[in-house]
């Protein structure tokens, strides 16, 4: 194939090469900050095509040319075409999002694409090593061109199919280049006649990335969407919860009020021994209404961190992820203020809330926290009503104090067991334990003191009083032979009077 030596023809090549390397350097760099792999894919296939037409340069010399075409190392020429061509199709592949829409098409064309770079790879070495190219060349002409024909109509078959306008974009640039190329190299085997066919390449290798980069800028376009989308949500879902923590706040407030205000016509009314009696039992609601007031104030910072956590999920462009963590978050957030509502809760449904609980903790930990639950069988949790709540404090703790220092394995576990009518929770976790968690608090600048477990013992305490049971609880420090912390246990008897 001659070189143009026109100030047309260097005019020309220089358009087509500065373009390329133009669109492979957006590429990259938009890979660098998304990690979007239609960004990669496309940089690269840009780059090897400007690799391709190098030899083509007006720039270079004849003989040198000439020398490398009739050298061993012509077969390069024919390698980085079988490269190119797939690094595209892996660019279609993303860029269409077929692994959603069609997963079977999609993993057999991926297993394709890999297993053709990998033989022609291998067939490119021994044709240099034969010190004939002549072998890729044939492998390319009746090999390549008739496999990667057939590919690209079926691909094409199944673009038409995908529910987005996305597809324009790769039908019309694959069929404006395939006729362009195609055309090319019948002028370059002088089946037409011509006497400058890579202009015609050129011109098919322009158009073609000219047409993909305005895919992607739309692609960008409709991700920045979707992600504004779910920021939305998001923004909407938080809405949404703060309306109904004002709600039960108000409602709260208007029964403690009720209360206190029967409280004073018991006072004024009745005599002092009957007086004392109504003034315990109320004294016992206020205190109860107090408790869930408490309980339906989460902790700030565990809302926050939530939402923030699931916020590096969307700018990650992770939103499978995102979503997944908000629902189980807007799960939780309910269930916690539906169980404001009453004073106690089935042993089930608390463990449902625990382990949204630790999900929604674990984000902070990279999932690098193993959660394990298990119950005896025999033993009908719903049966075995508990304060709602009464086991977060101890959770959060087995977190924050235990678990945060801590390398390597990190691990809770949740165990139900009976004996003799009595039935055990344990909590256990493999931290740092209590002691060497108090040393680490006393040498912070700013110390604060954690009130769960004091709460949730003055909770077991009015439940026991109220509803005549013999619920408690000891917390243990676990040990290995040499003394060593190995973790803390918190043990929970109910038993029934």
């Amino acid at each position: 194939m001659s070189i143009d030596v026109t100030l047309g023809g260097i005019m020309l090549w220089g358009f087509v090469t500065s373009g390329l390397i133009i669109y492979s350097l957006i590429c990259s760099l938009i890979y660098t900050q998304t990690r979007q792999r239609v960004f990669l894919y496309y940089g690269l296939y840009n780059m090897l095509v400007v690799l391709f037409i190098l030899k083509n340069s007006p720039l270079i010399s004849q003989e040198w040319v000439q020398s490398y075409i009739n050298s061993k190392y012509y077969t390069f020429n024919w390698l980085i075409q079988v490269i190119y061509n797939s690094l595209l199709f892996f660019f279609y592949i993303e860029f269409l999002e077929m692994k959603t829409h069609f997963p079977k098409f999609s993993a057999f064309l991926s297993k394709f694409l890999k297993v053709l770079m990998i033989a022609a790879t291998f067939w490119g070495i021994i044709a240099v090593a034969a010190d004939n190219p002549r072998l890729f060349s044939l492998f390319f002409n009746f090999g390549f061109i008739p496999l990667m024909t057939v590919m690209v109509i079926a691909a094409l078959w199944v673009t038409t199919k995908i529910p987005n306008n996305l597809k324009y974009f790769i039908i019309s640039g694959v069929i404006i280049y395939q006729v362009l190329a195609y055309l090319s190299l019948l002028m370059s085997y002088r089946i037409i006649s011509s006497s400058f066919p890579i202009f015609y390449f050129y011109l098919g290798v322009v158009i073609e990335s000219t047409i993909f980069m305005l895919g992607l800028g739309y692609k960008i376009k409709l991700l920045y969407a979707e992600k504004l989308h779910a920021q939305q949500l998001i923004i909407e879902e938080q809405t949404n919860l703060q309306l109904l923590r004002n709600s039960q706040q108000l409602e709260l407030e208007r029964q403690l009020e009720q209360k206190i205000t029967q409280l004073r016509l018991v006072i004024e009314q009745n005599e002092a021994e009957k007086l004392k009696s109504l003034a315990l039992a109320y004294e016992n609601e206020i205190s109860q209404l107090r408790l869930d007031a408490l309980r339906s104030q989460m902790n700030p910072h565990f809302i926050f961190n939530a939402l923030n956590s699931i916020k590096a999920f969307l700018i990650d462009n992770n939103k499978e992820k995102a979503i997944y963590y908000l629902n189980k978050f807007a799960k939780l957030i309910r269930k916690i203020l539906e169980g404001t509502r009453t004073d106690s809760v089935p042993l089930n449904d608390e463990l449902e809330t625990i382990s949204l609980y630790l999900n929604i903790e674990n984000i902070r930990f990279n999932d690098s926290v193993d959660f394990e639950l298990s119950i005896d069988q025999g033993i009908d949790i719903s049966t075995i009503r508990i304060p709602s709540l009464i086991l977060q404090p101890f959770i959060e703790n087995a977190f924050w104090h235990g678990l945060m220092q801590k390398e390597g394995l990190r691990r809770i576990s949740i165990e139900v067991t009976g004996m003799s009518g009595e039935v055990k929770l344990s909590i256990t976790d493999n931290g740092i334990g209590r002691e060497k968690a108090r040393d680490i608090s006393e040498k912070k600048s700013f110390k604060k003191e954690s009130l769960g477990i004091l709460f949730a013992q003055d909770r077991l305490n009015y439940f026991n009083r109220k509803y005549n049971t013999k619920y408690s609880f000891t917390i243990s420090d676990l040990y290995d032979d040499l003394h060593i912390a190995t973790g803390t246990q918190v043990v929970f008897s109910f038993l029934m009077d």
